[in-house]
């Protein structure tokens, strides 16, 4: 299903250059929204405070767009045989990574259901946290480690696919092996999903019936699970699953590409972060000197309009009902 094999060896069409650069175009965007996202979260203390396994999963996710840019960075995106060593650390990193983040986009729902269920009292905490936050790590280092341990005993393996821009491991036994894990996984946030779906109905009908509000958010729900069919659907079609059908064309890295950036407009779209860069960019406004002015005026002006953005900070500290992606979820 995708382009016939060009005087390049790629499967890019006419435009190789123009393709690729594309793509590496929106993971480039998708780096810099991630780390103003994580900015925000880390400096903004205005806005409400949001599950660690939410913190964990953009932070993986920032982690994985220079992973996917060695090539770019390094200038070898137009060849189809990068050198071997900028071709096998890619390698390690991208598979141990494609694991580590479906695996953490499973443990931000898993534990989305079980805050809605018990509530925030009793959200995961102690040893349960840290395994949560952890175990995406020490996958990743499992299948690294075994990645390694193949590209460097078969050479040969370790190669970049004409219709992607990134290099992998092309041993079947290995891929199938990756394949399953990750279905595995996907299979199970799917569970989680349809179970959350359930649970918040039930709540959301209770709440009607005995005519008290309910503090589920819908639109929060949607956004959960809109963006992990998109994620989950990006990483099984550049596995080996869907190989022989859509898995390996532009199709699916086109998928692929886009996904951090998808990470970035769903979650920094939620109405508190808005409000705070809303916020900030007003006061930005302010104390912006008007041209032409009394140097005097200029420094009373900014001096009275200049709070060092306090205001932003108290205006965000009365924060409304948390939603199903922050840790203080609250059942109706």
């Amino acid at each position: 299903m995708g382009f016939p094999v060009g005087a390049d060896g790629f499967e890019f069409g006419q435009h190789p250059r123009l393709i690729q650069l594309i793509w590496f175009s929106l993971l480039i965007a998708g780096q810099i929204g991630l780390s103003f996202l994580l900015l925000t979260f880390l400096l903004a203390r205005s806005t409400t405070r949001r599950m660690n396994v939410l913190y964990n999963f953009i932070l993986l996710s920032l982690i994985g767009t220079p992973i996917y840019l060695i090539l770019f960075y390094t200038g070898q995106f137009m060849t189809t045989t990068p050198p071997y060593t900028q071709c096998l650390v890619q390698a390690v990193l991208k598979h141990g990574y494609d694991p580590a983040a479906i695996s953490s986009a499973f443990f931000l729902v898993l534990e989305t259901l079980m805050s809605t269920i018990r509530g925030p009292v009793s959200s995961s905490s102690g040893h349960s946290h840290w395994m949560l936050l952890g175990l995406p790590y020490l996958n990743w280092m499992i299948v690294s480690t075994a990645t390694a341990v193949i590209g460097l005993r078969f050479p040969e393996k370790v190669a970049r696919g004409r219709h992607s821009f990134f290099c992998t491991i092309n041993d079947a036994t290995f891929g199938a092996i990756l394949t399953w894990e990750m279905v595995l996984i996907a299979a199970a946030t799917l569970v989680c999903q349809v179970a959350l779906g359930i649970v918040v109905h039930k709540r959301r009908k209770a709440c009607r019936k005995l005519g008290v509000p309910s503090a589920l958010n819908l639109s929060q729900i949607v956004r959960i699970s809109v963006f992990n069919l998109w994620e989950l659907i990006g990483l099984l079609l550049n596995s080996a699953a869907l190989g022989e059908f859509i898995g390996q064309t532009m199709i699916a890295t086109s998928f692929l590409a886009i996904v951090p950036l998808s990470v970035f407009v769903i979650f920094a779209s939620q109405k508190d972060i808005m409000n705070f860069w809303r916020c900030l960019w007003q006061q930005q406004m302010k104390e912006t000197p008007i041209k032409d002015a009394d140097p005097e005026l200029q420094r009373v002006s900014v001096k009275l309009s200049s709070p060092k953005y306090d205001s932003c900070i108290r205006e965000r500290s009365q924060a409304p009902t948390a939603s199903l992606t922050e840790t203080t979820v609250q059942i109706g």
